[in-house]
């Protein structure tokens, strides 16, 4: 199978993401473990609201990350975690926070709808946030494997996505359901016992809601939660954009395999002798 050029289903997508996942996990997990230290640092700090932003912007570098990682494995290699950090050591690093960033912008916006902007522009606002979810997804792996930076990342992406927007919708919606699941899993098993009162009305109800989020055993749960999440989902979500990506560059016409290859023997040394052989996941 073909990384590149495989002719895709939503199923084949996932699985060949499992497998992945599965054969390279040690890698993927100290790469993840590596890019999750400046907020974990944060944390520890205590500097919770600087910790979520630094949280949102390393796990859309590791989408940049495993993008590089695919281009060595699909060229016979391991997965490479010391050629990806140290690829990461300069200006690739900088464009992967940039193109982070105007995401996290994105996001900003949408919980400005969500909170603060009047009625009806909160809901235009929402619905624009939640679009930008599907259509700028792929806004990492364009600038790692294309080059392009910062908002021509973003445009590129929107373009992809919106000539199949009904494919990447099913696979964005089923990714975000299982990361929820993960997440909702592991906050019930680390939720602390609550003294909770019968509420009878709705200013009672906010005031439970207030004093459960003010818990300091609710927030423990939620960022220990919140961790293992992404240890145990974030990989296998980078891999499933990264191969989306493919996917939607083949059926576009545009792959250059030849491009990636290159880009194998520029970060990694390798690519020139193996660009015919790529990476063969187990069949099942």
């Amino acid at each position: 199978m073909n990384l590149f050029t495989y002719p895709h289903t939503v199923t084949t997508l996932f699985k060949l993401s499992f497998k992945l996942f599965q054969k390279n996990l040690l890698g993927m997990l100290m790469l993840t473990v590596v890019l999750l230290a400046p907020s974990l640092v944060v944390g520890l700090a205590q500097w919770f609201e600087t910790e979520s932003v630094v949280f949102f912007i390393s796990m859309r570098v590791l989408e940049s990350a495993m993008a590089l990682g695919l281009i060595a494995v699909a060229h016979g290699s391991i997965f490479p975690i010391s050629g990806i950090l140290r690829s990461f050591g300069g200006p690739l690093l900088f464009g992967a926070i940039h193109v982070a960033i105007l995401q996290y912008l994105l996001f900003v916006i949408g919980v400005m709808g969500l909170t603060v902007m009047p009625f009806p522009f909160n809901i235009i606002i929402v619905v624009l946030w939640l679009s930008s979810l599907f259509y700028f997804c792929l806004a990492q792996p364009v600038f790692i494997l294309e080059g392009r930076r910062g908002m021509q990342a973003m445009i590129r992406s929107f373009q992809l996505v919106r000539a199949k927007f009904g494919r990447v919708f099913i696979i964005v919606v089923l990714s975000m359901l299982i990361q929820f699941s993960i997440f909702a899993l592991l906050f019930r098993l680390f939720l602390p016992e609550l003294d909770l009162l019968s509420a009878e009305d709705t200013e009672q109800i906010q005031i439970q809601i207030a004093a459960i989020l003010e818990n300091e055993g609710v927030h423990r749960a939620m960022r220990l939660s919140q961790y293992l999440t992404a240890l145990a989902f974030f990989p296998f979500a980078s891999l499933l954009t990264v191969l989306l990506y493919f996917d939607l560059v083949n059926q576009e016409g545009q792959l250059n395999s030849d491009h990636f290859s290159k880009l194998a023997t520029q970060f990694f040394g390798i690519g020139s002798e193996n660009s015919n052989r790529p990476e063969t996941p187990p069949q099942d």
